[in-house]
């Protein structure tokens, strides 16, 4: 009797525990789809914002670099490349083993007939998925090679509605007001040039056209000089850059974009995250990268408020309709930069 009582509470602990799991991914689901307005946020930047705009910038010989061992971005990912790995930190299934990127469906609102720009695609797993649910095209942009020859891949079984261009997007040219929607999932930290690649995206939308960018960390809360030259690690490693909410929103404002909406989620929340863990548990021990035993010790000496409050950002942007892209205002970013 003893055994099965023992087995009845560990069934029901393990049961719990699932369904608290699933739950968290639900409602962190629900916060993602329905991120807040972001009139409150993005007025001005502080100090380490400022700073960041310039020392934090890639520079052009940087492409394809990753970690301190100057490794180059197919180096890095070739161990694990595979029609199915998505390249994201952190993706919000409605539950931890669902299908991925249904908050980004749910955010860019895709229909029939619509064209899409992915900046940044990785194995193209975000621009399948989109794909396989509305009869849609998308544009994907890579650096890779092998990349691009995986989302061919991926565009062919879906009736090859899908181009895929290699280059860097610093460099990219495409015709004004032709596309619906532009997405960034977590790869806009690493433009050489932050307000020219939020201006492209403004001329390329169309009128009405949405603007889904998704990036992990920023400064935005950031007080301590200690905090910012612990991170700053980071970036001299990985060469990406935390463009937070506040900082986003505050460019995208004076580009013209509104209504403009964002949600943080706080690292001990997206932290849990099964994909989170996935991908901690690989760069770590399969691809070896010394930048995450580096982060390791910057969370050991950083405040660990700045670091479990540092938030994982979504901003959403919406191209009004009467928009045209003469009605760009000038850059004034010069201004801010100066108070560095």
């Amino acid at each position: 009797m003893d055994i099965v009582l023992i087995l009845l509470v560990a069934a029901t602990i393990i049961v719990a525990l699932s369904v608290a799991y699933n739950l968290l991914h639900y409602v962190l689901f629900l916060m993602v789809t329905h991120p807040r307005d972001a009139s409150g946020i993005g007025q001005q930047l502080n100090p380490f914002e400022q700073r960041q705009l310039v020392e934090w910038a890639p520079r052009p010989d940087d492409f394809l670099k990753h970690d301190d061992e100057k490794r180059t971005y197919d180096d890095v990912f070739g161990t694990y490349r595979d029609e199915e790995a998505n390249y994201s930190t952190c993706i919000f299934p409605r539950t931890a083993f669902s299908q991925a990127y249904e908050a980004e469906y749910a955010l860019l609102k895709p229909k029939d007939g619509m064209r899409l720009l992915d900046l940044g695609c990785g194995s193209g797993a975000a621009a399948a998925y989109l794909s396989s649910r509305r009869n849609i095209d998308i544009v994907c942009v890579t650096n890779s090679s092998v990349q691009a020859d995986i989302c061919r891949r991926k565009f062919a079984k879906l009736g090859g509605r899908g181009q895929v261009i290699v280059t860097d997007f610093d460099s990219l040219d495409l015709p004004n007001d032709s596309f619906d929607a532009i997405y960034s999932l977590e790869s806009i930290g690493y433009t050489k040039d932050l307000d020219t690649w939020l201006a492209r995206c403004w001329r390329m939308l169309k009128p009405g056209g949405r603007l889904l960018v998704r990036t992990p960390g920023s400064l935005d809360h950031c007080r301590r000089e200690e905090d910012y030259r612990s991170v700053t690690a980071f970036f001299d490693n990985w060469r990406y850059n935390f463009v937070g909410a506040n900082l986003l929103v505050y460019k995208l404002r004076r580009l013209g974009f509104g209504p403009i909406r964002y949600r943080r989620l706080q690292f001990w929340a997206w932290g849990l995250t099964w994909n989170f863990f996935q991908h901690l548990l690989l760069w770590k021990y399969r691809l070896k990268m010394r930048t995450f035993v580096e982060l390791e010790r910057i969370i050991w000496r950083t405040s660990k408020v700045f670091v479990f409050g540092n938030p994982y950002n979504i901003v959403l942007a919406i191209k009004p309709k009467a928009a045209r892209l003469s009605e760009v205002p000038p850059q004034t970013e010069c201004t801010d930069q100066s108070a560095s």
